[in-house]
């Protein structure tokens, strides 16, 4: 173990010495396994980040979550035949009600709109093309909702549709001054006063929903009151959480008699809605990020080759500058295995000085992005892992044969090469 460890510390010496010897040759080397590293590990990051944003998104709505609406989700090279979906009929507010009242499989049922308001004003402050969603009673059951002021609505207020309004964290901070309590303050929303009865805590943001950040909630029967339902702008979408134990298939084959009966819709014809689920959304991402996966390793292993080939030329000139002291040692006793531990732990040592630099350019990578992408990215110790298992692997190729044709020397030919 200490021979082991002795020829470990020789190697280092050996290797800084290299480097310091010869820069160019040894950078040049070194710079297919750094980008490499750069190109598969990055990948692997942005890919685990962005995974890991979207199982958030699908936390925080659930998993199991069904959106009843007009317009499918439909993902992959098929054309979306939009012309056929524009003329199926949007949900109506009496489908949510027979939904809500019949659907025993079902641990909550809302129904959303969104809508664009011009802006929303309090006082001399005023956000331009705010997000206003109308939402029913419980939409709260559907969302998880976090208040860090007021409270959701009433029942009375929802059925009645009174003019209340909930305002998103990053709405309430942009309309009104800090340390400000909106609750029981009026704002001008949809181009009506209205009064609010609640500010949300900040969700922060996922790419498979949008948060309530930047939104305002406000009764849907509010805006059945005071909104032509009949424009090209409503569009609505029912919202369908199972209970627990019930699968998505299980409450979809409850769902889907409900409407087409309420739509007389013959057996022959087809269904003019569509019954959406959240996972459908993930699992498309995943086939994504599984191609970019394989593009990256690709590129990565392919600039790994090229410093695989480089390393095997700096240990080649090694072993050829080295042959007398390859005699020496060997005539004094040194065992074939040891030359070849010492060659081989060298090109390794080349190959993880490579590696960690791609790793330190990755992590640079990780920081920018994370303080422009809007969520964190993140460079796991298993991605870690994987770079120092590559480029070890990459040493043991590029060094292995260089290594044995130093053992096999013969020590007399070997000093007399010298």
């Amino acid at each position: 173990m200490r021979i082991l460890f002795r020829i470990v510390q020789e190697t280092f010496a050996l290797v800084f010495q290299e480097l310091r010897n010869n820069k160019l040759r040894t950078f040049l080397s070194l710079l297919g396994v750094t980008i490499g590293i750069f190109c598969i590990i990055t990948v692997l990051s942005a890919v685990d980040s962005l995974k890991k944003n979207i199982d958030s998104g699908v936390a925080k709505l659930g998993s199991d979550m069904l959106y009843v609406q007009r317009w499918p989700w439909e993902f992959g090279n098929e054309e979306y035949k939009w012309w056929e979906y524009i003329k199926r009929p949007t949900m109506k507010y009496e489908e949510y009600k027979l939904l809500d009242e019949r659907l025993t499989t079902a641990e909550a049922v809302a129904m959303e709109n969104w809508f664009n308001s011009s802006e929303l004003k309090y006082m001399e402050n005023v956000v331009k093309n705010a997000n206003v969603s109308a939402v029913t009673e419980h939409y709260d059951k559907i969302y998880a909702l976090n208040f860090k002021d007021g409270r959701y609505f009433a029942p009375a207020e929802s059925a009645s549709g009174s003019g209340v309004v909930i305002l998103g964290y990053e709405v309430y901070k942009k309309l009104f001054p800090p340390n400000i309590n909106a609750v029981g303050k009026f704002i001008w929303v949809l181009e009506k006063k209205v009064k609010v009865i609640g500010v949300l805590e900040k969700e922060g943001e996922s790419i498979i929903d949008i948060s309530n950040d930047n939104n305002v909630l406000i009764p849907y029967n509010y805006v059945r009151r005071t909104m032509d339902m009949k424009s090209p702008f409503v569009d609505p979408v029912i919202e369908v959480k199972p209970k627990a134990g019930v699968t998505a298939d299980e409450i979809k084959d409850d769902i889907t008699p409900i409407l087409r009966n309420s739509r007389k819709l013959s057996p022959r014809e087809n269904n003019d809605f569509a019954i959406n689920e959240v996972t459908l959304a993930a699992d498309a991402f995943d086939e994504i990020f599984s191609v970019v996966n394989l593009v990256g390793w690709f590129i990565g292993i392919f600039s790994c080759l090229v410093g695989c080939f480089g390393i095997a030329n700096i240990m080649f000139v090694s072993v050829k500058e080295r042959t007398g002291i390859i005699g020496i040692k060997k005539s004094i006793g040194a065992k074939n295995s040891m030359i070849l531990l010492e060659f081989l732990f060298e090109a390794i040592i080349l190959s993880l000085l490579g590696c960690i630099v791609g790793l330190l350019l990755v992590w640079i990578i990780t920081i920018l992005a994370s303080s422009f992408a809007g969520f964190q990215f993140i460079l796991s110790g298993q991605n870690i892992m994987i770079g120092v298992i590559l480029a070890t692997s990459i040493g043991i190729l590029a060094g292995i044969i260089p290594a044995i044709s130093a053992a096999r020397m013969d020590p007399v030919e070997a000093i007399r090469a010298k």
